[in-house]
């Protein structure tokens, strides 16, 4: 598909972890294409900032929510739905990683705070959206954003591992659940360059990006190079994929 303006006009999307990394750029590049964006996250500064650089701000609405509270998330979402009207899908971006080896830093209650975030948040988040009562629009899609460390090895990462281990099943049989009505799928992306792998320069540093870089038959990616495969999965030319979870990480799973 080339995507050209105005293409996703009059379609109006639920982005969660829209504040900042994947789901910050993607929220950006729909609205660009005509969508009407329903902006999510827990920094109200970052999202406002996200909001001065929409190409059609005013149909770009930000909402401060800790999606960690996973009690009546499912609820809210649902009267998010009511409040501005039926939706044509969502990106569940949201996340965090933990870098928690067994022998050491990992437990209950740090793999509980992954979970949180990573599914569970977005499942009731997901929960909402899909109620009869929010009136999502027939052929609604709904992407995920799972990660290439659910197929592929690495240290420390076991329960971010499982979190987003955890998607890639649970899409599958939401699929079959929702279909013919709607449609949803997961993307794992590999290293892309975000927000999130600066906050933890002491572990990704310098030398550690360089390696990965060369690592990667195409290198490391960059948040440029998922969103389209998210545009994709949420328009109609997608239309007969659903229940897959779909690996974009420029080869560095092989």
């Amino acid at each position: 598909m080339i995507f050209k303006d105005e293409c996703f006009k009059n379609k109006r999307f639920v982005i969660t972890g829209a504040s900042s990394g994947i789901g910050a750029y993607i929220a950006l590049m729909l609205n660009t294409l005509g969508a009407e964006i329903i902006a999510l996250g827990r920094d109200l500064q970052k999202l406002e900032s996200q909001k001065s650089k929409a190409k059609n701000p005013s149909v770009f609405h930000i909402i401060t929510k800790d999606i960690r509270e996973i009690s009546s998330l499912d609820k809210w979402a649902l009267n998010l739905a009511k409040e501005y009207g039926n939706i044509d899908g969502a990106v569940l971006s949201a996340g965090i990683q933990q870098i928690a080896p067994i022998t050491s830093v990992l437990s209950v209650e740090n793999a509980s705070e992954l979970f949180n975030i990573n599914y569970f948040g977005n499942l009731q988040i997901l929960k909402g959206l899909l109620d009869k009562r929010a009136k999502s629009n027939k052929g609604a899609s709904f992407v995920w954003i799972s990660s290439n460390a659910s197929i592929k090895a690495q240290k420390g990462l076991s329960n971010y591992a499982a979190s987003k281990s955890a998607i890639n099943a649970a899409v599958k049989s939401i699929a079959l659940e929702i279909a013919p009505l709607y449609r949803i799928n997961a993307i794992s992306p590999g290293f892309v360059l975000t927000e999130m792998i600066e906050s933890w320069s002491s572990v990704y540093d310098s030398e550690y990006i360089t390696q990965m870089d060369k690592s990667y038959p195409l290198g490391i990616g960059k948040v440029e190079d998922v969103a389209p495969l998210v545009a994709f999965l949420l328009s109609e030319d997608s239309a007969w994929i659903t229940g897959q979870n779909i690996v974009i990480d420029g080869g560095g799973s092989l």
